[in-house]
């Protein structure tokens, strides 16, 4: 009787260390599927920071140039600078006033060297 109670008990701390040892391996793995699902949320986590970061840097940027735009849009509104761009974009000018025009310089002549094969050429070209 001894002897079958001996393998009885051997038998239970067999199943008792398979269950410590199954508990272990269920409990190891949970965990690392834990870990591993809160390190994607933390990469996602910070990729959202640094992508908010970005777009507060574009809407700050956006504002400002909103601003100077309202800011040249009201200029535009006014009657000297309606009149000044008329002047200088389209030649307007008030009653009894006369407009002119001023050409620009005459290009530089073109200086040839002196030597055989351009000789022909600055004649041609009258230099």
């Amino acid at each position: 009787m001894a002897l079958i109670t001996d393998s009885a008990d051997n038998e239970i701390r067999a199943t008792e260390r398979t269950r410590r040892i199954a508990f272990w391996l269920v409990s190891t793995v949970v965990a690392l599927l834990v870990l591993w699902w809160s390190f994607d949320l933390f990469q996602l986590w910070l990729k959202q920071g640094e992508e908010l970061s970005y777009k507060q840097e574009e809407l700050s940027q956006i504002v400002t140039e909103n601003a100077e735009l309202e800011i040249r849009r009201d200029a535009l509104y006014s009657s000297d600078t309606i009149e000044q761009l008329a002047r200088q974009n389209y030649g307007f000018v008030r009653p009894g006033e006369e407009a002119y025009a001023v050409p620009p310089p005459a290009p530089e002549p073109v200086r040839l060297p002196a030597n055989w094969p351009f000789t022909h050429l600055a004649q041609t070209l009258g230099g």
